[in-house]
């Protein structure tokens, strides 16, 4: 049997931003580096709580808590669903929301051309007006030295 398409496991490489967690302050994901990195798709998977406010930054280095920057999104906002609510838009450095519903989950697109030059790295910042179960991963493509094991992405 052969694969078709993209195989993350051998053309990709996964990073976790945010191990699952109860949430009840404000938090700032993992911060990854993109420089090796075409682009990131990443998924921010949300349980039962309160409602959160999820903005993206890019910085110049791991340590950096860096500045908000426009993004494309997609979510779905319904209790367990997987279908997309609409098609990719551009949320504003204020974020996107994420509902109190069980199962939503937000999908976030990123290319590195649109992380400002000498800016590599790129994260996540979630405000917390309660508690919610949270995490998110991320996929990158479009490496720049594709090998069958990659290097970490995380500090």
């Amino acid at each position: 049997m052969s694969a078709k398409g993209f195989v993350v496991a051998e053309q990709g490489h996964l990073a976790q931003m945010i191990i699952p967690q109860d949430l009840s302050a404000a938090l700032t994901s993992d911060v990854i580096n993109m420089s090796d990195w075409g682009h990131a798709t990443i998924f921010v998977h949300g349980g039962a709580g309160s409602a959160l406010i999820v903005t993206v930054s890019d910085a110049d280095s791991f340590a950096s808590s860096g500045a908000t920057m426009v993004f494309r999104y997609a979510q779905e906002d319904t209790a367990g669903g997987d279908v997309l609510d609409a098609a990719l838009a551009w949320a504003t450095t204020a974020g996107v929301a994420i509902g109190t519903d069980t199962g939503v989950f937000l999908v976030i697109e990123v290319d590195a051309d649109e992380l400002r030059d000498g800016y590599p790295y790129l994260m996540i910042n979630l405000s917390a007006a309660g508690t919610k179960l949270i995490s998110a991963v991320a996929v990158l493509s479009g490496g720049r030295y594709q090998r069958s094991l990659t290097d970490s992405v995380i500090a």
